[in-house]
């Protein structure tokens, strides 16, 4: 058995406990290609690094 390892972000909007969405790629290889993947489907960064789910960002908590 092998354990592969690959990059996930995590939703940090406010408050934390009430997201907690994630989303991977199966072909990055760092959380910048996440990221840039995931654009796509309407996931945000904010000043200072916080990731926000596209659910989070359109109910306001930014």
């Amino acid at each position: 058995m092998t354990a592969a390892q690959y990059p996930v972000i995590r939703c940090d909007g406010r408050p934390v406990d009430e997201c907690g969405a994630e989303t991977g790629h199966a072909m990055a290889t760092t959380v910048t290609e996440v990221r840039q993947k995931r654009r796509e489907e309407g996931w945000r960064q904010r000043p200072g690094g916080r990731d926000i789910c596209p659910n989070c960002w359109k109910d306001g908590k930014r």
